[in-house]
């Protein structure tokens, strides 16, 4: 498996073939204390759909964006773990609509959740204190019962409040997933380097699925 940062490092490249650079300096992180009240609200309401039960007691906090371009477009690579059922959950409020990946995410995280199981049901991809402290205790590797994987929670979670923040306007986002058709092959298999990369087609995907 190609590490994550790698397949990153894959994808600026051939966005900087494109002549999609990347920007000097990053913004912040996703934070929930400086989202407007309507972007808390969505993303209040998401934890307790996911069964969250201690939002006066953790702090929401994603990690650094995954590329940022010079034209002030952020693009989030999605690789296998972020296509199960939580992301789906995710996205089937009536405002995830309007985000130009809506539909395909909601395939993928049916048609793949698979692969997220083959990647991501053991140790710190399933679960950790930290999300426990979120989302209460997990169930064993693997297993969907009442508790299921807290760290998966977490990621869709953390994937939904990007999500806000572009249907918000707050930020112009390009979100792609491994699983994307670019020309005859995957997006995962140009960045693994087991397929050439057809950059029309990637170029087009980009635009497609940036936010407006």
């Amino acid at each position: 498996m190609v590490a994550q940062r790698q397949r990153q490092g894959r994808l600026a490249g051939l966005l900087a073939d494109l002549g999609r650079r990347e920007a000097a300096s990053r913004p912040p992180a996703p934070r929930f204390d400086t989202m407007p009240d309507r972007a808390r609200q969505r993303v209040l309401g998401l934890y307790r759909d996911l069964g969250g039960h201690a939002e006066e007691f953790v702090v929401f906090r994603p990690g650094a964006w995954d590329v940022v371009l010079a034209d002030e477009v952020i693009v989030e690579l999605d690789e296998e773990q972020h296509t199960n059922r939580y992301r789906r959950a995710t996205l089937e409020p009536a405002w995830a609509a309007e985000l130009p990946w809506t539909d395909d995410y909601l395939r993928y995280s049916d048609a793949h959740e698979d692969a997220a199981l083959r990647k991501a049901k053991r140790g710190g991809y399933w679960t950790s204190r930290s999300t426990e402290r979120m989302f209460g205790l997990a169930d064993p590797p693997g297993e969907f019962g009442a508790s299921g994987s807290p760290r998966w929670k977490q990621r869709a979670l953390y994937d939904a409040m990007r999500d806000v923040l572009a249907v918000e306007g707050i930020v112009r986002l390009a979100r792609l997933s491994i699983w994307d058709g670019i020309g005859d092959t995957t997006l995962g298999r140009v960045l693994d380097g087991r397929a050439a990369a057809d950059h029309d087609a990637l170029a087009d995907l980009v635009e497609r699925r940036t936010s407006s």
